[in-house]
């Protein structure tokens, strides 16, 4: 095992699925290859859009949404 002493890393898939689990949220997490990057859209309902957020990466777009809801995510 490494010495280092690195920060274990937030998990923020299992932030997303636990967040949206208990708020009955329908989440889509996809990548845009022709734009290159992530979409995460958090949804109440069939017409109730809560977030639509976009990142380089699928770990940006998921917490700037988490981040739109209110989540407080330690960095």
């Amino acid at each position: 095992m490494s010495e280092t002493h690195e920060r274990p890393r937030l998990l923020v898939l299992d932030l997303l699925e636990t967040y949206a689990r208990e708020r009955g949220m329908d989440v889509i997490l996809e990548r845009e290859s022709d734009r290159d990057r992530w979409v995460c859209v958090l949804r109440s309902g069939p017409k109730g859009l809560a977030a639509r957020c976009v990142g380089e990466t699928a770990r940006d777009a998921i917490i700037q949404a988490l981040e739109h809801e209110g989540v407080d995510i330690p960095s």
